[in-house]
């Protein structure tokens, strides 16, 4: 399909729903940019509507707030994760039928990065950890200079190995993480995704196939872990 002659900029990060902490005012899931990269305006994700129709009721809603037409969104950039399975499938399932709708260029953008700008200068070298699992979490190294290192799966014992001042992760992280964070003096520090933070996390990062774009996963669902399990006995 041909690309799209507008210049509004969207973006979706719904990566993580239990990020934030608690009684924290709700992250924006959608949000959209002019031309030179002013916010034109964000909306948090309806408790209610958080089933698979939920991004575009709330693309829908914005862009009617903004006047912004569905000819004028020319960039889609959404966070891929690691994350929630059922999140990641509607977050890039909804931004693949956009772009590929609109003819919209789309940029996929690793959710430690958008975690990354909100994380304060005096909290770095930070372990950003994200889809926590029995112990382990999904582990990125975000150096002083803003540098992303991927460390993948990761146990409590990763927090002495790298430096980090910081481990930034949600309300889920384990047990063990911080118990160690604490006998090692460093900080935990509650994790800021949120739709706003997208444009800046997206600089640099090239367009990307609509139809070749995929969540990236943690580890394997629990489903195909499953699938395998019935097919190999």
């Amino acid at each position: 399909m041909s690309g799209s002659q507008g210049t509004i900029t969207l973006g979706i990060e719904m990566s993580n729903p239990s990020a934030g902490a608690e009684g924290a005012a709700a992250a924006h899931a959608v949000a959209m940019w002019d031309a030179g990269g002013a916010l034109l305006g964000s909306a948090p994700l309806a408790e209610s509507r958080r089933g698979a129709d939920s991004v575009l009721h709330a693309v829908s809603e914005l862009a009617c707030a903004c006047s912004v037409t569905p000819g004028d969104i020319g960039r889609i950039v959404v966070s891929v994760g690691p994350g929630g399975y059922t999140a990641l499938r509607i977050a890039t399932t909804s931004a693949k039928v956009l772009a590929d709708t609109l003819g919209a260029e789309l940029i996929a953008v690793p959710t430690a990065r958008v975690a990354s700008v909100g994380v304060a200068a005096p909290l770095r070298p930070a372990l950003i950890v994200l889809a926590s699992k029995k112990e382990r979490g999904h582990a990125t190294l975000l150096g002083s200079d803003g540098s992303l290192r991927a460390l993948g799966v990761v146990g409590a014992e990763a927090l002495g190995e790298h430096g980090a001042r910081a481990v930034v992760s949600d309300r889920h992280l384990p047990g063990s993480f911080r118990e160690r964070a604490g006998g090692l003096g460093i900080e935990v520090a509650p994790i800021r995704l949120d739709a706003r933070d997208l444009l800046a996390a997206s600089d640099g990062l090239e367009a990307v196939d609509p139809l070749r774009l995929a969540p990236e996963y943690a580890r394997e669902p629990d489903a195909v872990t499953q699938w395998r399990a019935r097919g190999s006995g």
